[in-house]
């Protein structure tokens, strides 16, 4: 976070998983909480990253529309962090990221594409509900045509505040 920013405001970029009720359906299963906050997503760039929003806003216009296919595999657990990994398309994300971000000051975190059924900030996976995972996610490709700014004031849900799809 900037100096001078506001600490109870939280920013991103995102890539929002439209046509799947059934990933839907499994975090609120699984991570209610988590899927009360925000829908199914790709984060595509976080908050330390980016230096300028209205910037972002503009490269952001410049790259619409975008046709991004993403290949989901099978679940990955880390402790209480269960996401599914991506087998395809990473290269295509991480092109994205970069025309986005420019030329940063600093460098990029690395950000692997995955998209998160039950986040450790206020999920709990045990080794039957990661079983049972195991048996219903199949692997499955996502197009994704539109980026979402969003934003969580408070620990609340996050909420759009610009798209992008044209």
């Amino acid at each position: 976070m900037k100096t001078g920013e506001d600490k109870s405001r939280r920013r991103q970029a995102s890539l929002f998983l439209y046509g799947f009720p059934e990933i839907e359906k499994l975090r609120h299963q699984f991570n209610p909480a988590q899927a009360a906050l925000i829908p199914a997503h790709v984060t595509l760039c976080r908050e330390d990253e980016v230096e300028d929003w209205s910037l972002l806003q503009v490269r952001i216009q410049t790259v619409c529309p975008i046709n991004v296919t993403i290949e989901f595999g099978p679940p990955v657990r880390e402790l209480n962090l269960v996401y599914l990994s991506v087998v395809g398309g990473a290269i295509q994300f991480e092109n994205l990221r970069l025309e986005l971000l420019g030329t940063p000051t600093h460098v990029p975190r690395i950000q692997l594409p995955h998209l998160t059924i039950i986040h450790p900030r206020n999920g709990v996976c045990t080794d039957g509900v990661f079983r049972e995972l195991m048996d219903c996610c199949v692997p499955f490709s996502a197009n994704f045509r539109e980026i979402s700014l969003i934003e969580q004031r408070d620990g609340g849900p996050w909420r759009r505040f610009a798209c992008f799809d044209r």
